[in-house]
């Protein structure tokens, strides 16, 4: 699983002997079944997660509703941003949706990894950035496009994800019902 790890970062940075030594240091392989919470409300998020293999989401509850924030799957990072960044508790909730390996790299040790060495420090501003670009087209999507064209942009951006996120959560995640996502993808295919 680690290799996985290594090569996503080396995709972004050139990954030294000594850098590689401490991020298999520092990262703990673990398998998580479907159905399981690897994050709840009201606790810190102090572990970034990295997918070798599987399908998370993220999702808050609002009342009886579940809103699905988003969903990673391979070869992808998910955390809780708010949570870990600021050291604080939120309202998420993060669940595999499939059986998950994956990597586990907690704050301190990556704030330490940073500090000592200045390219996963840019890995990481790069991973970060590239999250705030997603969530700002997230954003404009919801607030300016038709659910169709939310449903299409989903399926050109996360193909990987389409067949293996339930329809519920994934009408929860493009801000529409689950009627009009059953509508919208009756007119794709026809």
């Amino acid at each position: 699983m680690i290799e996985s790890l290594l090569q996503n970062i080396e995709n972004v940075i050139k990954v030294s002997e000594d850098l590689k030594a401490r991020i298999i240091s520092i990262s703990k392989a673990e398998i998580v079944k479907k159905d399981k919470f690897i994050h709840r409300p009201n606790k810190v998020c102090d572990k970034t997660y990295f997918i070798s293999s599987g399908l998370i989401r993220i999702y808050y509850e609002k009342g009886e509703k579940e809103v699905t924030d988003n969903f990673a799957a391979e070869n992808e990072w998910i955390t809780s941003i708010y949570s870990f960044m600021k050291n604080v508790p939120d309202n998420c909730y993060i669940q595999t949706l499939e059986d998950s390996e994956l990597i586990v790299i907690n704050i301190y040790e990556l704030e330490k990894c940073f500090a000592d060495f200045p390219e996963m420090e840019r890995f990481g501003r790069i991973l970060i950035s590239k999250y705030f670009v997603e969530q700002s087209e997230r954003i404009i999507s919801l607030q300016f496009h038709t659910a169709k064209e939310r449903y299409e942009y989903f399926s050109k951006q996360s193909a990987n994800k389409l067949g293996r996120v339930p329809l519920g959560m994934l009408a929860s995640h493009l801000g529409i019902t689950q009627e009009t996502l059953s509508r919208v993808r009756a007119e794709i295919t026809f």
